[in-house]
């Protein structure tokens, strides 16, 4: 294939998140040049809902100058479980120990802690297991009250106040979104942000909540993402994939929960279900860990992003590396290397490998991506260009794996901007609007174009487009096209 733009060859997209390192103009801009197609905003590290719309109005002028969509995302807190303060700076606790926790607030010792769920002591069941601090201390429930749950201590360590719980083996009945995330949840839908990521998803039923929460501020086309990070989510994984817009394998919790040698099958199972049902899937968490400090990622990180490109997710997600690490230009530059080998090297073994991919969503836009793939790389194309007001082809496009990019025109912002979480995909905002247009020839001129304004295509190369007729109205392609850029 003839070389391009760097934005031709990119497919696996990159998720950075925002942080003291890099919120500022100059660096968000340095950012997207080297290789981010998503912002992240995480809530937890918020200190009040008002500082989400100065960062998403960072994000819009970078994209905007770049000339190129590149979306934004608030990571809601959830809602977090901690243990309350402590009569000193910290307390240890011993193997085989007896501790208490308590639903009544006090100054917590290394015999009893209080906690900020009042319905914990109902929740849990004898045998559950508690742990404090990433795990760092784990608790085993032998016994309980109404206001007290007696625990004998499994692993022992130092605490400190204020330390996170998890509870892998319990289902809880608090409510999916917090105080907290339901204030910046609005200032995040009156920003205009193209996703919300919901921490600590339990069942669909999280999900439906947050989007009917959302419809009330006139979100309910905000496309939600689901993050798997509790053991029970994946007793749900199909419904929860379902119901939600994209998924997130949250590797940080996860990991705490189930164990971390289980969270590699996890990933896989993970992935392989969104991308059967069509959905969007991003592996995030500790990918390039090091390079908080390190200007080098270790051999073991280049092999853990390289794993998730092969196992064929949307988008890998760099957190501390962006937020708070030493260089985070370098670290997107890092990752976008190890993406761009990875992706080569697999679309080579697609060719030599036809196995099928095992996706069990039918549709006709389905049968129509699955030929224009078929005649892309049989004419040696160059691209896909898959016109779309929805996103939802482009989205069919992407999970066949084509290997080929697909450019696709829209005249929808949302759309656009939601299309940049999807592998392989470049989308394309037109200058048109398609209920301008009235004729399918003109339309693709008008998109062939641009792509050659942005370096996309050059003349001579071959474009294999799809679009439904008549053009601009929403309800799948019925139309292919093979055509010699000129």
């Amino acid at each position: 294939m003839p070389k391009h733009s760097l934005q031709l060859s990119k497919r696996t997209k990159i998720i950075a998140t925002l942080g003291p390192a890099s919120n500022t103009p100059s660096k968000v801009k340095q950012l997207i040049q080297a290789g981010v197609d998503i912002f992240r905003i995480n809530a937890s590290h918020l200190r009040h809902s008002d500082e989400i719309y100065p960062l998403v109005e960072i994000v819009r002028s970078a994209s905007a100058a770049a000339d190129r969509a590149v979306g934004v995302f608030l990571d809601l807190q959830g809602p977090k479980i901690r243990i309350g303060d402590l009569k000193s700076e910290f307390i240890r606790l011993k193997n085989g120990a007896e501790f208490t926790i308590t639903t009544t607030p006090i100054e917590g010792d290394d015999t009893m802690v209080s906690i900020n769920y009042a319905g914990l002591p109902k929740d849990v069941s004898i045998g559950d297991a508690i742990f404090i601090d990433d795990g760092r201390v784990r608790l085993k429930v032998v016994s309980k009250t109404k206001t007290t749950i007696t625990c004998k201590v499994m692993q022992g360590g130092q605490l400190s106040r204020r330390k996170g719980v998890n509870l892998p083996d319990t289902l809880t009945h608090l409510s999916a979104l917090s105080d907290k995330d339901k204030s910046d949840l609005q200032a995040a839908l009156n920003a205009k942000v193209d996703f919300i990521a919901l921490s600590f998803v339990s069942t669909p039923k999280d999900v439906i909540e947050l989007r009917s929460y959302m419809a009330k501020f006139g979100g309910e086309k905000t496309h939600i993402i689901a993050k798997i990070e509790r053991p029970v989510a994946l007793d749900y994984l199909q419904e929860i994939v379902d119901v939600s817009d994209a998924v997130m394998v949250a590797r940080g919790d996860l990991g705490v929960e189930v164990g971390v040698e289980n969270v590699p099958r996890l990933q896989k199972r993970i992935v392989k279900m969104c991308n059967r049902r069509l959905k969007p899937v991003i592996v995030a968490t500790q990918m390039l860990e090091s390079m908080i400090q390190s200007s080098i990622a270790t051999r073991a990180e280049v092999s853990d992003v390289a794993n998730a490109v092969y196992d064929r997710c949307d988008a890998v997600m760099l957190s501390g590396e962006t937020a708070v690490g030493i260089d985070p230009v370098n670290a997107v530059k890092t990752m976008r290397q190890i993406c761009d080998v990875s992706d080569e090297h697999m679309y080579k073994m697609k060719r030599q490998d036809h196995a099928p991919l095992g996706i069990t969503v039918k549709s006709r836009a389905l049968s129509f991506c699955k030929a224009a793939d078929q005649i892309a790389e049989e004419n040696e194309a160059t691209a896909i260009i898959a016109f779309t007001s929805s996103g939802n082809t482009p989205l069919v496009a992407s999970k066949l794996n084509p290997t080929v990019p697909i450019i696709s025109p829209t005249d929808n912002e949302s759309a656009s901007t939601r299309m940049v979480l999807y592998r392989g995909v470049i989308p394309l905002n037109m200058p048109t609007k398609f209920e301008e247009i009235y004729e399918w020839r003109a339309m693709i001129g008008i998109a062939i174009e641009e792509c050659k304004r942005l370096g996309y295509l050059k003349i001579g190369d071959i474009v294999v487009v799809t679009a439904g007729i008549p053009i601009g109205i929403s309800g799948g392609i019925n139309s292919i096209r093979l055509v010699e850029v000129d």
